[in-house]
């Protein structure tokens, strides 16, 4: 879904108990709800898009959630754009 490593999932899960808090089966795997879906996406927004810090992540999580939110949703539309946009070009 994010195009992540499992181990890159668990280290932001471990690293972010605040923000992602997924219950765990009898087998001890890790079960994700909606909200921790969308926090993790948050946080690959701000890692691999915005470039931030492990810290910087943390504070831009408390801060002003609904903004961020927003901006993550924009730039989400804007690789969809181009993704259609690169396969109409290869297509003529």
């Amino acid at each position: 879904m994010l195009g992540e490593e499992v181990s890159t999932i668990r280290f932001w899960s471990d690293t972010f108990p605040r923000f992602v808090k997924p219950e765990r089966n009898a087998k001890g795997n890790r079960l994700f709800h909606p909200e921790d879906v969308d926090n993790l996406r948050l946080i690959h927004y701000l890692t691999r898009v915005e470039g931030l810090t492990l810290d910087g992540v943390e504070r831009k999580l408390s801060e002003n959630r609904d903004g961020l939110e927003h901006k993550r949703q924009i730039v989400e539309k804007l690789y969809d754009i181009r993704a259609q946009l690169s396969e109409l070009y290869e297509n003529i």
